[in-house]
């Protein structure tokens, strides 16, 4: 399963991932193999001259709003790989969420479809008659994007069943696998706040957040705020008062899991709020001792952050879904969080997972199957990054591979329909309705997409529009593109 020989050029120049630590744990621990790299596939036969003329007509009729005009990348592939359409196509522009298209092909290339990530208990102390495990117990993690406070409970269940009653040594949170700070650096400072950009960690619990369930009472009274999972170390200032409507705060202090509370909270529905945490292992491990101490297990020493024993004996062990499963989740919902803790996996391929490692693996996959990659700046794997710079050509190609290629065959269906579903669901297409499939991506002075239409002709036609402009989001840009879509979708040879 382990890779350790696998030699990757460093492509990219990034500052995301400073600081990375290296340890016992980390390079020696088992990491996902990075998949042979194969030439490119060939792909079917051409489209004929005549056809791509009459293409490229329909095309600019329908793509002449001024912004597509003056402030977008946009690219067509045929399932050859060649360009059928192109405009600044080879320019690099920030690509928003369409980056997790990128993300995706390499998650899928490097660690394949049917890969689990991992959780576990484990420990090389033995269990006395008593129940006392006696020596340190230590929670490992891979990088699951999708652990639940549920399941953590599930595994504090199970070690109850085996019969723990006590442990004598510490409880050790092992979080090697990665390395680097948990938001990045390049994010910007307004977006820090909120669960969106929650941080990544190899042991990420709740897609890295937390919740904080408020129930009003009556006017003037403050609220009860609930938090979960609960954690004796999460600290909470300040309060919000019921009332008759809602206007609230809750900040969390820049180094540690205090959160101060304020404003009010209308009369009525309870609500829910979420906020990422900070030193997501050490808040794990207080999360896990909340949950020994309601398990009647008795933790004699602390929880600290560490590495368990490498030759140590599973207590318990959490499978995630398929990896398919989690990156058709991640394209529906354009997850950030996802994104961030699958381009960090694909960096364990060279020994620890960093940004700077996931980005290598990613352009050596791109490179396999020559995708061009003019200008390309990857400084994450979501693109909530501002300064992430991808080509509209770039995307389409990958799109367009992925029918050639067996490591990216599973890639065009979990795309969401253009529609119909996902983000995407808004669009209007026509023609195009039930032949779509696309990625979405927005923020600010970006507005994106980038996916594959299934033609007339039959053929899968990749696509890629990456808009950068303060009105990025103007109607007449969006109709446009749906157009586009319409055209593909009635495209014959």
């Amino acid at each position: 399963m382990i890779a350790r020989n696998l030699t990757v050029a460093a492509l990219f120049a990034l500052t995301a991932c400073s600081g990375a630590r290296h340890d016992a744990r980390a390079a020696n621990a088992p990491h996902p193999s990075a998949s042979a790299i194969a030439p490119a596939v060939a792909g079917p036969s051409p489209w004929p001259a005549p056809a791509v003329t009459r293409l490229r007509r329909e095309l600019d009729r329908v793509l002449g709003d001024p912004i597509l005009r003056t402030g977008a990348g946009i690219a067509i592939v045929g399932p050859d790989g060649a360009l059928l359409y192109g405009r600044r196509e080879r320019k690099a522009y920030a690509p928003a969420s369409t980056m997790k298209v990128l993300t995706a092909a390499s998650a899928l290339a490097t660690l394949g479809p049917a890969y689990r990530f991992v959780t576990s208990f484990e420990t090389d102390a033995d269990l006395t008659p008593d129940g006392t495990l006696a020596g340190d117990l230590a929670l490992v993690g891979t990088g699951d994007p999708i652990l639940t406070s549920d399941d953590l409970r599930g595994g504090v269940a199970a070690l109850a069943r085996r019969g723990v009653r006590a442990i004598a040594g510490d409880l050790v949170i092992d979080a090697s696998a990665f390395s680097g700070p948990e938001q990045n650096p390049k994010w910007s400072p307004d977006d820090l706040q909120y669960g969106y950009a929650a941080g990544t960690s190899a042991i990420s619990l709740d897609q890295g957040t937390v919740e904080f369930h408020l129930e009003p009472q009556s006017a003037g009274v403050p609220a009860v705020v609930d938090v979960r999972p609960a954690n004796d170390d999460l600290v909470v200032h300040g309060s919000v008062t019921t009332g008759y409507s809602t206007n609230l705060s809750i900040e969390r202090a820049p180094t540690a899991n205090d959160f101060t509370f304020s404003g009010t909270i209308a009369l009525g529905a309870e609500q829910s709020f979420y906020r990422p945490v900070s030193d997501q292992p050490a808040f794990v491990g207080g999360v896990v001792r909340t949950m020994l101490r309601q398990r009647n297990i008795e933790l004699r020493g602390n929880v600290r952050v560490g590495v368990a024993p490498l030759a140590g004996n599973t207590l318990w062990r959490h499978r995630s879904p398929v990896l398919a499963k989690l990156v058709k989740q991640m394209l529906w919902e354009s997850n950030n969080h996802f994104a961030e803790q699958l381009l960090r996996t694909v960096g364990t391929a060279r020994g620890v997972g960093t940004e700077r490692n996931g980005a290598a693996i990613e352009g050596t996959v791109l490179r396999s199957d020559l995708v061009p990659m003019d200008g390309m700046r990857v400084l994450d794997g979501s693109g909530l990054a501002p300064d992430n710079r991808v080509a509209a050509l770039t995307l389409a190609t990958v799109v367009a591979r992925a029918f050639a290629d067996p490591r990216l065959r599973a890639l065009p269906p979990l795309f969401p329909r253009v529609g119909i579903e996902g983000t995407v669901r808004r669009r209007t297409p026509t023609a195009a309705l039930g032949k779509a499939w696309a990625k979405s991506g927005h923020i600010e002075s970006v507005n994106a997409l980038a996916g594959w239409v299934r033609s007339a002709a039959g053929d899968p036609l990749a696509f890629a529009v990456v808009i950068n402009d303060r009105n990025a989001d103007a109607g007449g840009a969006d109709d446009g593109i749906d157009k586009m879509l319409d055209v593909l979708a009635r495209a014959k040879r």
